[in-house]
């Protein structure tokens, strides 16, 4: 067994692993009907409690309760956020996206785009972010000061096959008004070529490509048309959910999980022969009053909020 795979069995409760950038393993061999399972959020701004609705929906501690219920069926279960997570909520913005780092520290996601509102409060209060983030961001077009911010992508093995997470921040013209003031020395570079350069990398060493995506409806489309490599784009930006029904462009689906976290999206993976991509089942998981709250997510956010709760009622430090 190759040493990569051993290492990933060994150190990954959720069988993933990182494998670095210039490891071309070439053609694999994956089992037919081979089902992947891939939980993704867009858009969740910050938000810790419900989302203020009739029904309630939402909130961080029934998103991991579902994302912990999905584990232990299936340990290799992958999550994955498509960015503008760390900040947009008062009570998040109160600790400085700290809460978030550290919910999210709990989900164990596999990868996490960088967009404008990780950058919130400053490059330098992003990186502190990324030093306690036991998770990696991902962004193949944001820069600071001519370097890069985070790696273009990350590649995890599930089971036997390898998935590439690519990232990918929108340009201003599809930010919200609250969130287009980015810091000094920031810049955003063109998602299509941006996203073409990092694609072009990962041939031979990926049988899946997902990107991660604040790029709105148009360019998604765009990076659809332009990289039929790209097997999903998870993206944000839109009120639109289709999480059951992914928009189709070429061989490519393109999904949105409803915004603020009220719910989660899940792709169902099944390979066929050749180690293809056989069938995508599309679903959205609710996270109504009828999903109990995960107790250590509301311990881990109660560190920084006292008295948190999922209702919204809660104190600031």
């Amino acid at each position: 067994m190759n040493r990569w795979v051993q290492l990933g069995l060994l150190l990954s409760l959720s069988l993933t692993a990182w494998i670095p950038a210039g490891c071309n393993r070439g053609p694999r061999e994956i089992p037919e009907s081979t089902l992947i399972s891939v939980y993704y959020s867009s858009d969740t701004r910050g938000r810790l409690d419900g989302c203020g609705c009739k029904h309630e929906d939402g909130g961080i501690a029934r998103r991991s309760t579902m994302i912990l219920a999905a584990r232990e069926e299936d340990p290799a279960v992958v999550y994955c956020d498509a960015g503008n997570f760390l900040s947009g909520n008062a009570a998040a913005d109160s600790t400085r996206g700290a809460v978030m780092v550290e919910a999210y520290n709990h989900l164990k996601p596999a990868a996490v785009n960088l967009s404008e509102r990780e950058l919130a409060f400053g490059v330098d209060a992003f990186k502190a972010a990324k030093r306690e983030a036991k998770f990696d961001f991902v962004s193949a077009n944001l820069r600071y000061k001519g370097g890069a911010l985070a790696v273009p992508y990350v590649i995890r093995m599930v089971k036997d096959a390898r998935i590439a997470f690519v990232g990918l921040c929108g340009t201003k013209d599809v930010m919200r008004s609250d969130s287009t003031l980015l810091p000094e020395g920031v810049i955003i570079e063109d998602p299509v070529s941006f996203a073409r350069r990092a694609v072009a990398g990962l041939e031979g060493k990926a049988e899946i490509i997902i990107l991660l995506s604040t790029c709105g409806d148009a360019m998604d489309s765009l990076l659809a048309q332009s990289l039929p490599q790209v097997d999903v784009i998870v993206g944000g930006r839109s009120y639109r959910t289709n999480c059951d029904s992914p928009w189709v462009i070429g061989k490519t689906r393109i999904v949105r999980a409803e915004h603020d976290g009220r719910s989660l999206g899940r792709m169902n993976l099944v390979f066929g022969p050749k180690a293809e991509l056989r069938d995508y089942l599309g679903a959205q998981v609710a996270l109504g009053a009828r999903v109990s709250s995960d107790a250590g997510m509301i311990e881990r956010v109660r560190r920084h909020i006292p008295g948190f709760s999922e209702t919204g009622q809660h104190s600031t430090p």
